[in-house]
Formats: structure tokens, sequence, C-alpha cells
């Protein structure tokens, strides 16, 4: 599933000026306070300025802010938890590590993947 973040909140200065921005998810794994984490790729690596030095962010872990909601096909203007992964190990890790992400802001995000079904379907069909 695609979706887009298109605005976001509490967030590094830099995030604001490459918002909006589109992730894939990958798939979701539990953490240690709730079941339902996600990690994503982004479709345009972020960059990040961290101690003066600046990152490229590849990778994101998302959650929905608000309990009783949840990410998921058709959300619209959802508020999301946003996270850098900081450490690849946690693609690949069946608990979610807090320890290898870094919390950066919230975000709103829209599923996107009918759109992007649509455009390929119509730009197959032409």
């Amino acid at each position: 599933m695609r979706i887009r973040i298109t605005s976001v909140d509490y967030a590094p200065e830099e995030l604001y000026e490459q918002t909006p921005f589109e992730l894939d998810l990958l798939h979701e794994v539990p953490g240690n306070d709730r079941p339902y984490y996600w990690t994503a790729e982004a479709i345009r690596p972020i960059r990040w300025k961290k101690d003066g030095n600046d990152v490229i962010v590849t990778h994101i872990v998302l959650a929905a802010r608000w309990q009783g909601t949840q990410i998921g096909a058709g959300m619209k203007s959802l508020p999301v938890n946003i996270a850098y992964v900081i450490d690849p190990a946690v693609l690949a890790a069946p608990v979610l590590d807090f320890k290898l992400c870094a919390y950066v802001a919230i975000g709103i995000a829209d599923d996107v993947s009918g759109w992007l079904r649509l455009f390929r379907f119509r730009g197959t069909a032409q």
C-alpha cells in the first residue's frame, strides 16, 4: 500500500520543506506498547539534519496517533506518528525496537494506492 504524508507538525525544519512525501508500506510489526506499527520505504529519500550532519533517510516507522484508529486501506487524513529508521536491523526485527528509530514528527496520512492503480491502469490502456 502506498501512503502520502500531506503535512507534518512538531517536525525538523527540513521535513516541512519535503512535505508532501510518499511511502510504500512494507510490513506491520508489533511494539511493546501496541500491536500495530508499520515499516515503510520512502519513495524519495528524505534529508535529515542530525547533529549538524546531513543524513539520508530511506525507511520510516509509522503508527496511528490515536487509540482506536489504524493505518489501512482507504484512510484519509489519519494522524500518524513518524519515526526515522536509524538502524536497518529494525526492518527484519519481529518486534519493534525503539532504540533503532528516532521519533521526529506527527503527520497526516492518506492512502493513495487506489490512485496509483488507476494511474497505472490508464497508463497501460493508452
